[in-house]
């Protein structure tokens, strides 16, 4: 064998070790970002798990401070309903001695003396009752004037 001929060989044999060298290290390259990829996973994961664990424990407390609230809530509805109970009492007792008479004519700028003037000769007049102290007399509801027809009614 001549030496062109081991030169031709040997350069034959560099460009195969080449080609194959080549092809490892494109494997070893491709292997290597697979695993940095995997890496970059394994943290988000990480991340995303401790962020879990903190929502987790948040919830825990949400909960636990709704649970506070309700027994709050519900203590406030208790005292709410005792207190509706009691004004009620107190409305029906101050107003045991109460009378409400309707279509008293309405007189402009009547005080409640005179308002009890009137409704106490109504009820000597009409009921045929002995005269009645009052206590206080007043009107409920807008106070309005007489209209003719077609008028505008005033409403204080």
């Amino acid at each position: 064998m001549d030496i062109e001929a081991i030169k031709v060989l040997l350069d034959a044999q560099d460009r195969a070790f080449k080609s194959a060298m080549d092809i490892v290290i494109e494997q070893l390259t491709a292997r290597i970002q697979t695993a940095e990829k995997r890496t970059e996973v394994v943290k988000s994961l990480e991340f995303t798990q401790a962020e879990m664990s903190d929502l987790l424990n948040e919830v825990k407390v949400l909960r636990q401070s709704d649970s506070d609230n309700q027994g709050t809530i519900n203590v406030l509805k208790l005292q709410i309903e005792e207190l509706t109970r009691r004004s009620n009492y107190q409305e029906d007792y101050n107003r045991r001695s109460n009378l409400r008479f309707t279509g008293i004519q309405e007189h402009h700028g009547e005080t409640w003396e005179e308002m009890a003037v009137t409704v106490t000769k109504l009820i000597e007049e009409k009921i045929q009752l002995p005269a009645v102290k009052l206590e206080r007399a007043h009107r409920t509801g807008p106070h309005t004037t007489p209209c003719n027809r077609g008028q505008v009614r005033e409403i204080w």
